[in-house]
């Protein structure tokens, strides 16, 4: 419809108004001369009368709805639902019925669990002492926030359309099963019970696999991956690969009992540690890997020593894992939104 008319009748229109017109054209009005009533009572009006007010009235809506929504997505349900307890939408408790809108805060105290629900995207259950916001939920790009607390996702959407942030990264779902966690000092931890998780935070990238963690820190962002399976002292000597703040000496034995203590499976872990050492450190871990999973013949020393992301990617399809591809198509399409 172009012009003006459905303000002045300039202009062409549409044939759904025009259709309009058509059916409600019985009831257009008709000058009468005006008489008085006969008596003071109360005014009836003729039911053919009322049907047609209250059908304008429902059209007039209809169209103002229609117009006032054109370029605007729908947007798809976010229900919740209370489990256990009182939790809280915008601190008010949670009804039956109750959708989670853009910006609203929902919070459990110490003996409260909720359930949100995306339709066609998943379940979020949310565990007792949490915070989680909705930041947008649109047909094909869901975003939620956690602040504190844990939440554990069932996710089934395709990959890149549900991510969860927090204070220091943000976890792109690739189609998983996984549970979130962020301590009252912003600290996060993932883990991933299936299919795959993406973290990412200011271009530092973590891949984490099912049956691995990953923890992710303020103003560091995502941590090195690790399978639940490996030793404390393991994983005590990433975080301080992780954090970078100890003595050259403790950091060079922290990654040789990352180098000794690997199997296969941790080709992983060491994957990602070739581009958070560097230097002689790169190279005792290029020669590790190696001997666990060798590297394609398109990757040299010289090209992983130099950091070329090609290599890197190159070498992580050869762990048979799945391809980089899925996760660079996803998170372009992911920024992209």
């Amino acid at each position: 419809m172009t012009g003006d008319y459905l303000w002045d009748r300039s202009g062409e229109t549409d044939a759904t108004v025009a259709d309009i017109e058509r059916l409600m054209a019985p009831f257009a009005w008709q000058p009468r001369p005006w008489s008085a009533p006969a008596s003071e009572g109360p005014r009836h009006w003729p039911l053919p009368f009322v049907a047609a007010l209250a059908a304008s009235i429902a059209i007039v809506t209809g169209l103002s709805s229609f117009v006032g929504g054109l370029g605007r997505e729908s947007q798809p349900a976010v229900a919740v639902a209370r489990l256990e307890g009182s939790p809280t939408i915008a601190r008010a408790p949670i009804h039956d019925g109750q959708a989670l809108a853009t910006g609203r805060w929902l919070e459990t105290d110490g003996t409260s669990k909720a359930l949100v629900e995306i339709e066609n995207v998943g379940r979020i259950e949310v565990q007792p002492s949490s915070r989680l916001s909705l930041v947008r939920s649109r047909t094909g790009d869901h975003r939620m926030h956690l602040a504190r607390g844990t939440v554990q996702a069932v996710i089934v959407s395709p990959p890149g359309h549900f991510s969860m942030s927090t204070p220091s990264s943000t976890a792109v779902d690739l189609g998983c099963v996984y549970t979130m966690t962020v301590g009252d000092d912003e600290v996060g931890l993932v883990q991933v019970t299936a299919g795959w998780v993406g973290f990412e935070w200011r271009g530092r990238e973590s891949f984490i696999p099912a049956g691995a963690s990953c923890v992710t820190r303020p103003k560091l962002g995502p941590g090195t991956p690790y399978y639940e399976d490996t030793s404390p002292a393991f994983r005590a000597a990433l975080t301080t690969i992780d954090l970078g703040r100890s003595p050259a000496v403790e950091r060079t034995a922290a990654i040789d009992l990352v180098l000794n203590e690997s199997r296969t499976r941790d080709a992983v872990t060491l994957w990602h540690l070739l581009s958070r050492v560097d230097g002689a450190d790169r190279d005792r871990v290029f020669t590790r890997l190696a001997a666990l999973v060798p590297p394609p013949a398109n990757v040299s020393r010289d090209a992983v020593r130099n950091g070329s992301a090609e290599a890197l990617d190159a070498w992580w399809n050869a762990l048979d894992l799945g391809t980089t591809s899925w996760w660079r198509t996803w998170t372009q399409q992911w920024r992209e939104k």
